[in-house]
């Protein structure tokens, strides 16, 4: 649940770092998954034992937004575009990142990676889409698609309980030396997420998932860092992602909120399309 993921879903994320484990992505063809998936090291926290009654997750999740901006910064933005880095460090492998989002719940990815391709993913808040060269042209469905449609949503933080049923503060774990609360969330469709926010800035540290992809469920773990302030918000810039048992970054450089974003943007692509008919 994190404004800077809208427009950036994680199974095509997931086929790049399952292409880092080949000789050559098969174009057309689905990588099956790796014999054995490394899950993320969530339990392996070592949690701090509260000092006193743990608080709700309505305060928590409020602290976030108050200590990021506020929700009057958060209700204005409608519109999102970033630019950045993709990176696998193990594989030296790099590539151009670019996402947009607007209002209600709109996104689109594109990350050109030199020697691998191109991966698109989108949604027009409908349909959600990806085209890779690991799996070609396809629409998601199901608790995928749905995961991807409210990840876009820009009023996922001010609004939280229309896309989640319930969220709940289960203890406080040590994330990396800081004591953090370990909320929750369980959406209106799919699997849980966990988050950790940082018992003394609010900020979110890190957030566990298990997310549909063509090649099956995997777990995923991600690592927020960097924070900076763009325009009236505070965000991470910096997320480090466990997938699939592969480690990849993205590198935010640049966040614009409300900048312009092409009329077409969120068009349905033909590839797309010819697969409806």
């Amino acid at each position: 649940m994190n404004l800077v993921l809208s427009g950036l879903a994680l199974s095509g994320l997931m086929a790049i770092s399952l292409a880092g484990q080949t000789a050559a992505p098969a174009t057309g063809a689905t990588p099956p998954m790796p014999a054995a998936v490394a899950k993320p090291d969530v339990d392996a926290s070592a949690a701090a034992k509260p000092t006193g009654p743990l608080p709700s997750a309505d305060t928590v999740l409020q602290h976030y937004v108050d200590v990021t901006g506020g929700a009057k910064a958060y209700d204005a933005v409608k519109t999102m575009v970033g630019t950045g880095k993709f990176v696998m460090p193990a594989q030296g492998i790099t590539g151009d990142l670019t996402m947009y989002s607007a209002a209600p719940n709109k996104s689109y990815a594109l990350i050109d990676i030199q020697g691998v391709g191109k991966v698109e993913e989108g949604s027009d808040g409908t349909i959600a889409w990806e085209i890779s060269p690991m799996t070609g042209a396809r629409i998601k469905a199901g608790d995928e698609a749905a995961a991807e449609i409210r990840s876009a949503a820009t009023d996922i933080h001010t609004n939280w309980k229309k896309y989640y049923k319930s969220a709940e503060v289960t203890g406080i774990d040590d994330v990396d030396g800081k004591p953090a609360y370990k909320v929750v969330l369980t959406p209106q469709s799919g699997s849980s997420e966990t988050e950790w926010y940082d018992k003394d800035s609010g900020l979110v540290l890190k957030s566990a998932m298990t997310v549909d992809t063509p090649m099956g469920k995997a777990p995923v773990e991600i690592a927020f860092s960097d924070y900076k302030k763009e325009g009236d918000l505070t965000i991470p810039t910096k997320m480090v992602q466990n997938v699939a048992g592969q480690q990849f970054e993205i590198h935010l450089e640049k966040v614009d909120l409300n900048a312009p974003v092409p009329p077409n943007r969120f068009d349905i692509p033909a590839d797309i399309k010819a697969l409806q008919k």
